[in-house]
């Protein structure tokens, strides 16, 4: 998602590159469901519904807008996420990723140089004239070693909710202006009847692996459906507006 051409940082190919200094989420635009680790659950959970992919390996999301192809949690303009609203760290990380070499072993941070942030005439340079990573690109890695470490404990999370079969089909019907409606699925939840006759002893496993308070977050931010549309309706008076 986003990503369309990465590559290994290597000093030999990106000696001069530059990145941008102020990093237009433009590209954002057409995405209304951004991917989540359960770290984010607690804080995204007050903005968004947070829902599962319907298909394996039921990737935890965050939904940001009613129709596919359209972003309602981004300004007039487009370019900067909406002040006071939780930026996924999948947005944050962009255009750095870690991609995994399979012969060695190990992750290799690389970056999109189709991003559109890349130049060889700016001060944010990622080597320096010594060929060793700068600043930016350290903390790139660490955030990206982070990110990656968070994403496979939500992915323990996840296989043990398909496991028990917890996770369900579910949608959202939506009352519009003019009595139109929209129905939202395509995505699943947690089974709140399945999850509460767990047996005592899953809940005790779960308290000691924090999972109870993601469970919990995510069964909570059900009631944000409500907030992405309002917020929807407000892009599309601004839009109107600036008409």
């Amino acid at each position: 998602m986003f990503y369309s051409a990465p590559r290994p940082l290597e000093a030999s190919r990106h000696a001069k590159t530059t990145l941008a200094e102020n990093l237009d989420i433009g590209f954002l635009q057409n995405a209304n469901a951004i991917p989540l680790n359960i770290v984010e659950f607690a804080i995204a959970a007050r903005h968004y519904p947070l829902v599962f992919s319907n298909t394996e390996p039921f990737l935890p999301l965050a939904i940001t807008g009613l129709r596919t192809g359209t972003n309602a949690f981004l300004d007039a303009e487009g370019k900067r996420w909406v002040r006071g609203c939780y930026v996924p760290a999948y947005v944050r990380r962009y255009p750095f990723i870690l991609m995994e070499n399979a012969e060695q072993q190990q992750f290799i941070l690389c970056i999109d140089e189709d991003s559109g942030f890349l130049s060889e005439d700016g001060e944010r340079r990622l080597f320096d004239d010594e060929g060793k990573p700068s600043e930016i690109t350290n903390q790139a890695l660490e955030f990206c070693r982070a990110y990656h470490a968070q994403y496979e404990a939500t992915q323990k999370f996840v296989t043990e909710l398909a496991e028990r079969d917890l996770l369900t089909d579910n949608s959202t019907e939506i009352q519009l202006a003019n009595d139109r409606k929209i129905q939202m699925q395509g995505y699943k939840v947690i089974d709140r009847e399945k999850f509460e006759a767990l047996p005592d002893e899953v809940f005790l496993e779960w308290r000691k692996k924090n999972w109870l308070p993601v469970a919990y977050a995510h069964m909570t931010s059900l009631s944000n459906w409500p907030a992405v549309l309002q917020r929807a309706a407000d892009q599309a008076a601004e839009g109107q507006n600036a008409d």
